[in-house]
């Protein structure tokens, strides 16, 4: 399909989950032009990073709305609701939470292959043997649990414990075959503490008659959870840190400076620092370093930069890498410098990038502009990293530039949020932004935008009101 200039502002819009489609669809040839791309968006995983921020369903549902049927795009949404059971699980949620969605306002056909979808599912499931599953990872049992949630959330009053129920003893029947299944009936419990909430789920569960499939899906629970407490991960001392990232790296314990900086253990923090200061060789060295990246790391009370600045210049692209990690959590003009010379004289790169946005000025906008849209998609980690920067209250204001720019690329839900609020808490944001911001995926710049326009129209009556009275006088 060849798109238009209109077609490509539109998908992109899609793409970010933004309201401007909505507004985009306001005239009969407007749909009918957009049609084939709403129905194409039907059958995609819209969400940007869905772990984080969630599907697009209610997204996709308004666009719907703007049909006067719902048939053409339910037959994208039923062929890619079943295609997709055991092929990933954020189409399968987002196809789920979309059926869902139908099925609470009435949709009969929605509720029937929610059902036939639980069905066969299940299906599958029973007929799976855990000591002949050779993959480490199968999307099955984790679309399982979100189609639990879905089927109790579009479930009606009188009908949420007879699902609950059926839900308790079908986990319970797989529970008694394997105990591979408690990890998936700890899932199912979750998403049902989500859809009825803890204190009611508990009080539903018990009142269900208490037989070995209940018994053995109550059981399968304190099995797992035991199980998982006695696995958690221990606090280890500098010395063996150093040890482990020496012979094997540093998967798995990554959070381990994170863990030392709560715990108050600073002596630990500091043995590590040393270390990586006197340390030869390069992937150790490098190893170190990935200990202590990130944006809130902190890690400048504890590592030389001098060092680190001078490993950002190695042979060895690992250890070149892992020091500019690093720098990303240093606020610092010396670094600052650092980052625009690198962005400006040695070629856009991601993480030259990042440093300079992490060290963010006004007086970078054009170069970081220049330079995000030179990345590809490695853009939106940086379009994050600038959209915490109100948050941190690490001395740094984005200008009113910079923010509109992020409110127009950002695909990031949550971080659009941030962008949001601060736009709004220095009363950039229009009427035209705020009835956009109606219709955005996310949900909680929905809530806020209503919060704002109602705060606002009603300022607009007290003044109409007062002007009134003036007349009246």
């Amino acid at each position: 399909m060849r798109l238009t200039d209109g077609d490509r502002i539109f998908k992109d819009a899609l793409l970010r989950g933004t309201g401007r489609c909505v507004a985009m669809l306001s005239t009969e040839s407007a749909r009918r032009k957009y049609r084939p791309l709403v129905i194409w968006a039907c059958g995609r995983n819209l969400g940007y990073d869905t772990q984080i921020e969630g599907t697009r369903a209610l997204f996709l549902y308004d666009l719907i709305g703007q049909y006067p049927s719902p048939e053409p795009f339910l037959d994208v949404v039923e062929e890619r609701f079943f295609a997709s059971f055991n092929k990933g699980n954020w189409l399968f949620q987002q196809e789920g939470e979309l059926l869902a969605i139908f099925a609470a306002s009435g949709n009969k056909r929605a509720r029937r292959i929610l059902e036939r979808g639980y069905g066969r599912l299940l299906r599958y499931l029973r007929r799976l043997n855990p000591a002949k599953i050779s993959k480490p990872y199968i999307p099955a049992p984790d679309n399982f649990e979100s189609l639990c949630e879905q089927l109790m959330s579009c479930a009606k009053p009188v009908e949420v414990r007879p699902i609950l129920e059926r839900i308790v003893r079908d986990m319970g029947r797989l529970c008694m075959r394997d105990s591979f299944w408690n990890a998936t009936a700890t899932g199912v419990q979750l998403s049902l503490e989500f859809a009825l909430g803890d204190r009611r789920l508990a009080a539903m569960l018990g009142k269900v008659k208490p037989d070995a499939e209940t018994q053995a899906y109550k059981a399968a629970l304190d099995q797992y959870e035991s199980e998982r407490q006695k696995s958690w991960p221990k606090v280890w001392g500098f010395r063996k840190v150093y040890r482990r990232i020496s012979e094997q790296g540093t998967f798995g314990i990554r959070y381990m400076v994170r863990t030392w900086r709560l715990d108050g253990r600073i002596k630990d923090i500091e043995g590590l620092a040393k270390l990586y200061v006197a340390e030869k060789d390069c992937e150790t060295r490098a190893g170190i370093l990935d200990m202590f990246s990130g944006p809130d790391s902190k890690c400048e009370k504890y590592l030389p930069l001098d060092c680190v600045l001078r490993d950002t210049a190695s042979d060895d692209e690992r250890l070149r890498v892992s020091a500019l990690g690093v720098l990303e959590g240093v606020k610092s003009p010396r670094v600052h410098d650092f980052a625009r010379d690198m962005v400006k004289t040695r070629g856009v790169s991601y993480e030259a990038v990042a440093v300079l946005a992490a060290n963010y000025r006004e007086s970078d906008d054009d170069l970081l502009i220049a330079a995000l849209k030179k990345l590809g998609e490695k853009r939106h980690d940086v379009y994050s990293a600038l959209a915490r920067i109100p948050e941190r209250k690490c001395g740094s204001r984005l200008s009113a530039r910079m923010l509109n720019y992020l409110y127009k690329t950002i695909a990031c839900t949550c971080c659009r949020e941030r962008v949001v609020r601060e736009l709004g808490r220095r009363r950039l944001l229009t009427d035209g932004m705020l009835a956009e911001c109606l219709h955005d995926a996310s949900i909680d710049i929905r809530d806020y935008a209503e919060r704002l326009l109602s705060r606002r129209r009603a300022k607009v009556d007290l003044a109409m009101v007062d002007k009134k009275r003036g007349h009246e006088k």
